[in-house]
């Protein structure tokens, strides 16, 4: 249960970072920081493969071409398949666009041909046919849609130096994932199979960076003003089980607005072979990163601990 006043916190009561840290069960990277203390495990110059983590980083080079009015956000895209879908509803998951991730042919397709990925109309061939949803509804299919637009613009990759990134690439090809920490999954064949040279990343529709701990710190230092404005975001209505108080989304980004450690942003990442995530309180110049070659890690839970953890350990 989440406390609604840290004055309530019996003295102690609350672990340290370096504590969950030992008690997590990670082999991979965390990076804890709050003001100018930080909390290190593993090499945080590693590159992970971070899957929707990555959402977040196509929706910040989007506001940049929203700012210089290359694009403008509520402008509906030409696809008459979307029903007027603007890129802001894209962003924040509103459009009503189905989830490839929830079609059972695309995960049995992965296992079956992880090297061979739909292209781009297969997966909307197969996702927006038959009704869609009204309302949020998260959607991988939106966030291929958003990559197809910056696409137009040079692609996520002539973007990230821009936000921040001096190593991370963007993997586009089969072997564009031997570069990470090497990681095996169930989910790409029978038995636990090396991803790197077997998964190919086309099969994340939005693309997925390989980063590391030190460049995603760099990123969420420095977000986007619209990552935290209230006016952006939908309240969800989701049971997280006290892992947050009033869980949102905005424009590509996790919120948390009713925390008791006060705002919360973030976004987690996780498919084969690798668990990722980061969260940040912003007003207390906090974050958490983990970075997990293991897809079953509870990153998403380790990283809002962490950050909870990190700001506490000041007051």
């Amino acid at each position: 249960m989440v406390r609604k006043n840290l004055d309530e916190r019996p003295l102690g009561a609350e672990p340290r970072p370096e504590e969950l840290l030992a008690q997590s069960g990670l082999t991979g990277v965390a990076l804890v920081t709050s003001g100018k203390t930080a909390w290190k495990r593993g090499d945080i110059d590693a590159p992970f493969v971070i899957y929707s983590l990555t959402k977040p980083v196509i929706a910040a080079a989007l506001l940049s071409l929203a700012a210089d009015r290359v694009i403008d956000l509520d402008a509906a895209l030409p696809d008459g398949r979307l029903g007027g879908a603007s890129v802001r509803q894209l962003m924040r998951h509103t459009a009503g666009v189905r989830d490839y991730g929830q079609l059972a042919e695309y995960h049995q397709a992965v296992r079956r041909s992880p090297s061979e990925p739909w292209s781009d109309e297969e997966f909307l061939r197969r996702a927006l046919g038959g009704d869609q949803n009204p309302g949020w509804a998260y959607s991988n299919t939106g966030y291929l849609l958003l990559r197809q637009v910056l696409d137009r613009h040079g692609g996520l990759a002539s973007f990230l130096p821009g936000l921040g990134f001096t190593t991370a690439t963007v993997a586009e090809q089969l072997p564009d994932l031997a570069r990470a920490v090497p990681a095996r999954s169930s989910l790409i064949g029978d038995g636990a199979q090396l991803v790197a040279g077997r998964y190919h990343p086309g099969w994340v529709g939005h693309r997925t960076l390989v980063a590391t701990a030190r460049e995603l710190r760099q990123f969420w230092s420095k977000p986007p003003a619209a990552f935290t404005d209230p006016a952006n975001l939908v309240t969800l209505g989701i049971d997280t089980r006290g892992l947050f108080v009033r869980l949102s989304y905005g424009l590509g980004v996790m919120a948390d607005p009713g925390n008791s450690i006060g705002l919360v942003i973030g976004h987690g990442g996780g498919g084969p072979g690798y668990s990722a995530a980061v969260f940040t309180a912003p007003e207390h110049g906090a974050m958490a990163i983990v970075l997990e070659p293991n897809e079953n890690f509870p990153a998403q839970p380790l990283a809002a601990n962490l950050l909870r953890a990190a700001v506490l350990s000041r007051i």
